[in-house]
């Protein structure tokens, strides 16, 4: 599969203002290429991408679908670059650069990106395969286009600075533009080809997302599909980075910004215990539930919040677990006088096999809407939102 970061920039560039003008004249006028430079660029570029990207005829340079698709995430992941950039030098009143895509190379993009993830120029030049004096090297010429510092030195490592950070989500973001745009093409040679990938909260990554995959891989056998599980804070980071497309899991309010949600079904909580609890079977107030131990969710966690609304100061229990993973909380319910806070779908099986029960009806005050939230401006591939409508009907089910 081809690296977006391997695609050459300026020609990335000149495509997409061939597409704009329909012309390779006048696009060649346009990015400063000869006509002959520039139609070699798009020759090598379809070669990569292992399709045509325009018919030449008597109206022009026109683009093929595959053109079409591809150009479009083009146009968007150089925005997205232009647009980063633009806001670096506008924190320090430098003057607007024009046409920064003509300016940085990917190889700058990719060593800057390399060392601002992993902390230093060492580490980012073994990630990325390139010398260390290279990494630094092309770290620092981009330092220079942008009139900006983008990493400064913090003990031992090297952190992005406010100009960095913003870079970096650009490239993220352009990244995802052009893998998106890979991803389109390859949609057309190989029907339901292209790749999701999923973040998803404790609460789903036992039904709803299972159930949405299940309907999905069938007609979609050659998407490539990653599941990624982590707390909420770190979840919305990456998407809003562009490194993951959709976030499954309770829904927030307010809804955060550069964010849209999509309610699928809501949802309530139950206590929980082993078959043989004290407790099971019987109508356990908090006073009763407090001298037990208690695996509970991170502090800010909705869940969390309706567990401390439940007790109060003087009842609250001593002896507790903090713990987001499923099956570890599983683990501790059927092993000891444990109790926590599931939905229905997190113990449905166990519950099934006599192994887990409920103590009590559903716990006050713990509806919420269970959904899936993307980036506002989030432009799905044609798999992509397949998958998000798989979601929709498995959602519609747990109704």
């Amino acid at each position: 599969m081809l690296d977006p970061f391997t695609l050459n920039l300026r020609h990335l560039d000149a495509v997409v203002t061939v597409g704009s003008t329909r012309s390779i004249s006048a696009a060649a006028l346009a990015v400063n290429l000869s006509q002959p430079a520039l139609t070699q660029a798009i020759s090598r570029l379809e070669q990569r991408l292992e399709q045509p990207l325009f018919e030449r005829g008597s109206q022009g340079a026109l683009p093929t679908r595959g053109g079409e698709l591809f150009l479009r995430r083009a146009a968007r992941g150089l925005t997205q670059l232009a647009d980063s950039i633009a806001a670096a030098r506008r924190s320090a009143r430098l003057p607007l650069l024009p046409h920064p895509e003509r300016a940085v190379s990917a190889t700058q993009l990719r060593a800057f990106a390399a060392v601002e993830r992993t902390g230093s120029f060492a580490a980012g030049a073994r990630e990325i395969a390139l010398s260390q004096p290279s990494v630094h090297r092309a770290a620092r010429e981009l330092e220079l286009v942008i009139g900006r510092p983008l990493l400064v030195r913090a003990g031992q490592t090297m952190r992005a600075t406010p100009a960095g950070a913003r870079i970096a989500l650009g490239i993220r973001l352009a990244l995802a533009e052009w893998q998106a745009g890979l991803d389109d093409l390859e949609a057309l040679a190989r029907e339901g080809a292209g790749r999701v990938r999923v973040g998803t909260l404790p609460l789903p990554r036992a039904g709803l997302v299972p159930a949405a995959l299940a309907r999905f891989a069938p007609d979609h056998p050659n998407a490539r599909i990653s599941v990624i599980e982590g707390p909420y804070a770190e979840l919305l980071l990456k998407l809003r980075g562009g490194e993951i497309d959709l976030l499954v899991g309770a829904l927030r309010n307010p809804v955060p910004s550069g964010i849209v949600q999509i309610a699928l079904f809501p949802d309530n909580l139950f206590v929980v215990a082993r078959a043989s609890h004290p407790l099971a079977g019987t109508r356990a107030d908090p006073d009763d539930m407090a001298g037990y131990p208690w695996v509970v969710g991170a502090s800010g966690a909705p869940m969390r919040g309706v567990w401390e609304r439940m007790f109060t100061a003087e009842n609250r229990p001593r002896s507790l677990i903090e713990c987001a993973s499923v099956l570890i909380t599983r683990g501790l319910l059927l092993d000891g006088d444990w109790l926590a806070f599931l939905s229905a779908d997190q113990f449905r099986i166990e519950e099934a096999a006599g192994l887990l029960v409920r103590i009590g009806s559903s716990v006050a005050g713990s509806r919420r809407e269970i959904g899936v939230a993307h980036r506002i401006d989030w432009m799905p591939t044609d798999t992509q939102a397949a998958f998000l409508e798989a979601l929709g009907v498995a959602g519609r089910d747990r109704s």
